[in-house]
């Protein structure tokens, strides 16, 4: 008995120092990306506009008046995932209290993106619980598609949350999510509505986005890419949470 005591007190010790070195690298990482995100507009890239032209794009797409009034920015460093899902919650007659209410009550899950963000497919598959359509992970995509997609931005039955990294775009190299907002045609401008705090709505060329979604996620290695919602439906008249599709 007292070699299964000391046993369990030794794995229980173990079982707390991890649980202290990941949350000290959680916590260094919080500052970190926190330092990243900041705006640093010397870093811009080229004909990327913000400011009065991204404000007033805000403001004139059916897509993107339907975020004006309840858009919220990411609530820590890692959660512009969970943050962008709120969003588009929010904006399709279907809000929910806040980021954590999406996971469910799963305080690991939740833990978990504290510490280390989101895949594309995990936030994906969080969406889909939610019940409220179809939910479709898009990646791989030539330009042509992508543009494709991009220019449906505009269709009220649809939601598209972008995956990409800063670096091409804002000159600093870290993933993020968030919504888009809209496509301008005439001037090939993406609406980009940043839940990153500081950072407000971006118009940004569609080459450029593209170049910054065909990277690779550090976590899977797979490329990043795009999450679309179609076909809302509210939660009750749903009988199972459907899974996301890869197309």
């Amino acid at each position: 008995m007292r070699f299964v005591a000391g046993s369990f007190r030794l794995r229980w010790i173990i079982a707390v120092l991890v649980l202290a070195l990941a949350l000290a690298g959680a916590v260094g990482t919080a500052f970190h990306t926190r330092s990243l995100s900041q705006p640093q507009p010397d870093r811009y890239a080229p004909g990327v506009l913000v400011g009065g032209a991204a404000q007033s794009a805000a403001l004139s797409g059916p897509v993107a008046r339907a975020y004006l009034g309840h858009f919220k920015t990411q609530a820590s460093p890692s959660s512009c995932g969970p943050a962008s899902a709120l969003n588009v919650l929010a904006s399709i007659g279907a809000p929910i209290a806040d980021e954590r209410t999406l996971f469910h009550g799963d305080r690991w899950g939740w833990l978990r993106m504290r510490m280390q963000g989101m895949t594309l497919d995990a936030l994906a598959a969080l969406i889909a619980q939610r019940r409220i359509g179809e939910v479709t992970v898009l990646r791989d995509l030539a330009y042509e598609a992508f543009l494709s997609q991009v220019r449906a931005a505009d269709n009220p039955a649809n939601r598209l949350i972008v995956n990409f990294d800063r670096a091409p775009i804002f000159g600093v190299a870290i993933g993020h999510f968030s919504p888009i907002g809209g496509y301008d045609a005439a001037r090939d401008l993406v609406l980009l509505l940043d839940v990153t705090p500081g950072y407000g709505p971006s118009l940004i060329p569609s080459k450029l986005l593209y170049t910054a979604v065909q990277t690779p996620d550090s976590t899977t290695g797979r490329m990043r890419g795009l999450i679309r919602i179609s076909g809302f439906r509210t939660a009750d008249r749903a009988t199972a949470p459907p899974s996301p599709r890869t197309p």
